[in-house]
């Protein structure tokens, strides 16, 4: 039946829509309003919120995962987190190399850990936290350099002058209208527009230049965030202890060939190690570190159960820029998987809890977890292949003591040498009164607070008193001497600061050895006691930043004038050559290594600023990317201005993006709980 369309009448009779909503009940016509109201609120909220979002990340703060190790171990790329499975130390291993393609060509199977030195096998097989983990995740305010200028130390994020659309994180050293100068490791600045130019690379010769300027020093929190660490007494390694293989911590008096055995006692367990004197007498009965550790074959004999006890106990060698984290021993990956680990089909959640990788297949004759001697002469230390040890002596050492006194005691001694240089920390333990001195024959000055006054013993009051336990900590870093006690700095009456090429020529600057009576350098680390009975309960050493003098990526990174070095030995040095002689005091005479140490200067000018990596050994920073991109051809852009300053050895003041505040999402564990968080990590960025 066809349908008939409505007449007027009848549409004039359907109900219009404020009538059906006046014949609504109070109560539905609000909760309609309310149904409403609420659907245009939450669309708002959204809109708002991703448009804050939006600002925040633009212009407030920023979250980054750093790719790779070159601020370790303040902050880490992809790595490896183990405990060594000797000394039972926790240490990070550099693994960014895994990472570098669309799957894994390079794999990570081993350690060495900055403790005893044990070279450790990884268990990548049956242990997740073998594993590699992903780099730490950061906050970085964007806001910080609006309202204020960059701070020395400060740790940056910034656009890569030779690669614009990339981010770099480094630590500033070098501020706008300097002139800095790497030289042993230490940065000094000058005013740049006072000083005319100088060659950007010199060798050493004659004494120090006066151009040369102010060494830069670290703020004591800085000192501390920077730091590696070199021994720590409480973690002994079991092998070790069980063969009789002689303490690093030895007594010691002037002149001794062999440990006194009417002075202090040293006693080891997997607990840690004590030292103990009975009663000093009138006299300061030392005790003395040696650094070293066995040998691979000393290591070898320790875990089959033999005897070390020959050993000299006074051997020793240089402490050394060594980083744990440069140390990882790789392999190519097809001798350890069958399938290569990729990233291909992880799920978010796997890449939050750490995850970089698929586990891929394993070969049938991969030996987790057993002695790398499998791989034999494919197995590569690190990315310079020679990073078993540091290259470069590091003499700047921070010194912890966990000492407790008897109420007998009468005075208390710290000393860290350097350069044959004795520093020392004397607490008269009946007042608490802290003397400085520095010794090299001759007592020398620390800087003086007024003109023509000689500054040679800076005191202080302190808590430190016969019959009490204290936590000390003591530095010699940046030509400045530092106390701690119980965690707080001591202020003296007199600078604490010197300038130690006043000392000595820098081409002189050498470490010193004149026999097992006086060891100087080959045992940088000392405590005394007089008077009464005392005890060591925990010693640690750690040693501060080596920047290494170097302006070229594309060679090796080393203070040393290789040529000159060839030519002097009439033959190629070998790195490992070099590493030897760390470990022979009795030739350190002979090293002509030391003169050809290299300086190298940077001039800044108005809004440029100098980054450097804290891992100087593996940083592509600001002493060496100028020039990276047009070797390698990718310089070419539509926009002529893109790699304006690709040749440049600073960032300009356009390319800051913002200081870096926080480490907030650490990797986190995955036993004995899969995703355990990882709280000793989270922190913020110093």
């Amino acid at each position: 039946m066809p349908e008939i369309a409505a007449t007027a009448s009848e549409k004039s009779a359907a109900p219009s829509s404020q009538e059906i909503w006046d014949s609504m009940p109070l109560l539905q016509q609000r909760a309609a309003v309310f149904r409403v109201q609420w659907g245009r609120e939450t669309a708002e909220a959204f809109v708002v919120a991703f448009v804050l979002a939006l600002l925040f990340r633009a212009f407030i703060a920023e979250a980054f995962v750093i790719p790779t190790g070159s601020m370790a171990p303040a902050l880490m790329g992809a790595h490896k987190d183990v405990f060594c499975d000797q000394c039972g130390q926790q240490f990070p291993i550099g693994a960014s190399l895994e990472n570098r393609g669309p799957v894994t060509e390079d794999v990570v199977v081993g350690g060495i850990c900055p403790n005893c030195r044990h070279v450790q096998s990884l268990d990548l097989k049956g242990k997740p936290d073998d594993v590699t983990f992903s780099g730490d995740r950061i906050l970085v305010s964007k806001f910080a350099y609006t309202i204020s200028d960059p701070e020395r130390w400060d740790v940056i994020v910034f656009k890569v002058p030779v690669n614009p659309k990339q981010n770099y994180i480094k630590r500033l050293v070098g501020l706008p209208n300097e002139t800095l100068t790497i030289l042993h490791g230490d940065v000094y600045a000058r005013p740049t527009e006072n000083v005319a130019g100088t060659p950007p690379e010199t060798p050493l010769i004659g004494g120090k230049e006066p151009g040369l300027g102010e060494i830069l020093r670290k703020p004591p929190r800085k000192l501390l965030a920077m730091k590696h660490l070199v021994y720590d007494s409480q973690h002994q390694a079991a092998a070790l202890v069980a063969s009789g293989y002689p303490a690093r911590i030895q007594p010691w008096r002037p002149g001794a060939k062999s440990p006194p055995t009417d002075s202090w006692t040293v006693t080891r367990s997997e607990s840690g190690l004590l030292a103990e004197i009975d009663d000093a007498g009138n006299e300061n009965r030392w005790l003395r570190y040696y650094h070293r550790w066995p040998t691979p074959n000393q290591w070898q004999a320790a875990e089959a159960g033999e005897s070390l006890k020959k050993i000299n106990p006074y051997s020793g060698r240089l402490v050394t820029d060594f980083h744990a984290y440069d140390a990882y021993l790789h392999v190519d990956a097809d001798r350890v998987y069958d399938v290569k680990p990729s990233p291909r089909g992880l799920t978010r959640l796997q890449r939050l809890t750490g995850k970089t990788r698929d586990n891929g297949v394993f070969r049938l004759g991969y030996r987790s977890r057993e002695d790398l001697d499998q791989f034999r002469d494919n197995l590569v230390y690190g990315g310079s292949g020679y990073a078993i040890d540091g290259v470069h002596w590091v003499g700047d050492l921070i010194v912890g003591a966990d000492v407790e006194v008897s109420p007998e005691a009468t005075s208390l001694t710290l000393e860290i040498v350097e350069a044959g240089i004795q520093y020392r920390c004397e607490f008269d333990l009946a007042t608490g009164q802290a003397q400085l001195s520095i010794d090299d024959g001759e007592i020398r000055s620390f800087d003086s607070a007024t003109a023509n006054a000689r500054n040679t013993t800076p005191t202080a009051s302190t808590s430190v008193v016969a019959g009490e336990r204290y936590a000390l900590r003591f530095s010699n870093c940046d030509d400045e001497l530092l106390l701690w006690v119980d965690g707080d700095v001591i202020a003296f009456d007199s600078p604490t600061t010197f300038d130690s090429l006043t000392f000595q020529k820098p081409e002189l600057v050498q470490p010193i050895f004149n026999g097992p009576g006086d060891p100087r350098d080959a045992s940088p680390v000392a405590v005394a006691v007089r008077g009464g009975a005392a005890k060591l309960h925990q010693l640690t050493i750690d040693r501060d930043k080596y920047y290494i003098a170097n302006r070229d990526d594309q060679s090796r990174m080393l203070d040393y004038d290789m040529p000159q070095l060839n030519q002097f030995a009439g033959s190629t040095v070998r790195i490992e050559e070099i590493q030897a002689v760390m470990g022979e005091p009795e030739i350190w005479d002979q090293f002509p290594g030391w003169a050809n140490r290299r300086r190298i200067t940077f001039l800044l000018g108005e809004d440029q600023f100098f980054p450097m990596g804290d891992n100087s050994p593996e940083s592509l920073d600001a002493r060496c990317w100028a020039g990276t991109k047009e070797r390698f051809g990718r310089n070419r852009s539509v926009d002529e201005d893109a790699y304006l300053y690709a040749n440049a050895s600073y960032v300009p003041r356009d390319l800051l993006v913002g200081k870096a505040l926080a480490i907030f999402w650490p990797h986190p564990w995955r036993t004995p709980v899969p995703f355990t968080p990882n709280f000793q990590r989270i922190r913020l960025i110093r």
